[in-house]
């Protein structure tokens, strides 16, 4: 068995589900704004760094994402076991 399969299932309250969850869509929204912003950036330069905080914001909320689905895998195969 690998370490992983033998380790404590990782279980999180709903509370902070909500909190990662409320974040997530906060650093969508604020991708999407500065999005928008970019029409109004007419240095290159500052394109370009707008762009990587675009990509940069909407990556941490997509590993936010795996992260919640990969905890809710894990505490549902807990339950599973234990049952």
């Amino acid at each position: 068995m690998t370490p992983e399969l033998m380790a404590e299932p990782i279980r999180i309250s709903s509370r902070f589900r909500s909190a990662i969850e409320a974040r997530i869509l906060e650093l969508e929204r604020n991708a999407a704004r500065d999005e928008r912003l970019l029409a109004t950036l007419t240095n290159p330069d500052h394109r370009r760094r707008h762009l990587l905080l675009v990509e940069k914001q909407l990556d941490k909320a997509f590993r936010l994402r795996e992260m919640l689905a990969a905890v809710c895998a894990r505490a549902e195969a807990g339950r599973a076991r234990a049952a």
